[in-house]
């Protein structure tokens, strides 16, 4: 499926949800994005409230993502209507926590790496053409592997519904296979997303509240159709 064809499902999906519910889901999203950034200008980035700021954000995040995945499921499948808190659960947090320290580990060795060929090409005995195209490999890497993480919540989500054990390590592993073959398309569709993410930005964060569950709504729907082997 296209990336248009995600969009225009996502935006069926988002008719059948009331207003009420996603929109203060939309704003905690939004909200959680938008906090850890005001702090992280106002204060040292390394003190202790930003980084309990950054952990909260990330779990509000992984939460919004599970609750409109849920939500995605209930119109198409039928059932109990989600609670706005359901992917903070003491298995999930304990999950996603574990996660996200593998996560950071992964990507703080790739920034690191990008660092190191910045300053890397202010040494003279480097070239400037060498450094800048390791600097372009580096990015491109972090940012597929930032696509080949894009399933790992949706899958801890559905091991904790199904009282699945299985280590986090699996499901990384999991959610990895899942999006094999499909990185190009989830990149085509995030940016599609561009133009909003800039009026969004003019709007203040505004139309956030109806963009981010429109945007998890349609990552949810390519999860659901790289499942099915249908994206």
């Amino acid at each position: 499926m296209k990336a248009k064809e995600i969009r225009a499902l996502a935006r069926e999906n988002l008719k059948q949800i009331p207003k009420k519910i996603y929109m203060p889901m939309g704003l905690l999203l939004v909200l959680a994005n938008i906090i850890p950034n005001v702090v992280d200008q106002a204060t040292d980035s390394k003190s202790g409230v930003f980084f309990l700021l950054e952990i909260a954000a990330a779990l509000l995040t992984a939460n919004g993502c599970i609750f409109f995945d849920r939500w995605r499921n209930k119109i198409q499948k039928g059932g109990e209507e989600p609670n706005a808190w359901c992917g903070l659960t003491g298995q999930h947090i304990a999950r996603l926590l574990i996660y996200g320290v593998i996560e950071a580990l992964i990507i703080g060795t790739v920034a690191v790496a990008i660092a190191a060929g910045v300053v890397g090409s202010a040494i003279p005995q480097v070239s400037v053409a060498v450094s800048i195209i390791l600097l372009i490999l580096l990015v491109v890497l972090l940012v597929w592997i930032e696509l080949r993480l894009t399933y790992v919540v949706y899958v801890i989500d559905d091991d904790v519904r199904t009282e699945q054990k299985r280590s986090v390590w699996a499901e990384i592993g999991a959610g990895w296979k899942l999006t094999k073959g499909r990185v190009w398309k989830l990149l085509c569709l995030n940016l599609s997303f561009l133009g909003w993410y800039i009026l969004t930005v003019f709007t203040l964060g505004i139309l956030g509240i109806w963009l981010m569950p429109y945007y998890n709504l349609a990552i949810a729907e390519t999860y659901e159709k790289s499942k099915e082997d249908k994206y």
